[in-house]
């Protein structure tokens, strides 16, 4: 049977990371705690193309230390107007909140030694991690270990084990991707039961970015994608009639709304049209 999911991948993956994001963070280094996810919104501006951010994937928080962060991801190595586009979109932000925003840019290389540019007579230097120059295999190992001797992993190793191709370890993409997927298949229950779900939904990030074409349908009805889907959007239902979601998890139903239209997101996670519009209020 042929699994057909959403190809937004920035949806899709705004919807995943925000169950993984505390404990990412950690992984990451970064010493604070997160308290609530913000509104995600496309910044664009006048003459230029809408395109200017399509290869940044934008997630902005709240931190229980008072701090807004914006976590900006880049493949490849960061250019001086990559830079320049991500302090464009900080100013947005700091004229919407008034308030200081870190930025963290998360580049999926080790390559490149731009750390700051100058813009205005303004030396702009924020947070750069170059997950490649992460090595992780120590962690990789232990996760096969527990695997292998049937032990439950954490939920920050759970949070790792869909984050392990973003980092440097022995194996290509490709191949840990393909790995990841048997353990979800066979050894499910070596992942805590309320990770289940969110790790096959957030994998199939991994199988599209990592994984040719051809193998992408065989390894998502591997690991069962479609019925996780329905399985968090389950819990989600679990969590009451009025107060459905909460205020994270509505932020992402919003930016849906935006590229879909309310009967498309009514049929996508199974809601009445009514539900989704309390949400509009």
């Amino acid at each position: 049977m042929s699994v057909k999911i959403d190809k937004n991948r920035d949806l899709f993956f705004k919807f995943c990371f925000m169950y993984f994001l505390t404990n990412i963070v950690k992984i990451l280094g970064i010493n604070e705690e997160i308290d609530e996810i913000l509104p995600t919104e496309a910044i664009t501006f006048k003459n230029i193309k809408p395109e200017i951010f399509h290869n940044f994937l934008d997630f902005h928080v709240l931190t229980k230390s008072g701090k807004i962060m914006v976590f900006e991801f880049k493949k490849g190595p960061l250019r001086i107007k990559d830079l320049k586009q991500a302090l464009n979109y900080a100013d947005k932000l700091h004229c919407k909140y008034k308030e200081y925003i870190k930025m963290v840019l998360i580049v999926i290389s080790k390559e490149g030694k731009i750390n700051q540019c100058t813009y205005f007579d303004f030396t702009y230097h924020p947070q750069i991690i170059r997950t490649k120059k992460i090595n992780k295999q120590k962690d990789l190992n232990i996760i096969r270990d527990k695997f292998h001797n049937n032990i439950k992993l954490t939920d920050e190793e759970s949070s790792l084990l869909i984050a392990l191709p973003l980092f440097e370890i022995e194996d290509s993409e490709e191949e840990i991707t393909k790995e990841i997927c048997t353990y979800i298949k066979d050894k499910s229950h070596c992942i805590p039961d309320d990770e289940v779900d969110k790790v096959s939904i957030a994998m199939y990030l991994n199988i599209c970015e990592y994984v040719e074409d051809g193998e992408q349908e065989e390894l998502l009805e591997m690991i069962n994608m479609a019925e996780h889907f329905e399985g968090v959007i389950a819990q989600v239902e679990n969590r009451g009639k009025i107060k459905w979601m909460n205020e994270g998890e509505c932020n992402i139903i919003r930016e849906l709304l935006k590229s879909l239209s309310i009967d498309e997101v009514c049929s996508l996670i199974h809601r009445d049209r009514t539900e989704i519009e309390r949400i509009l209020e």
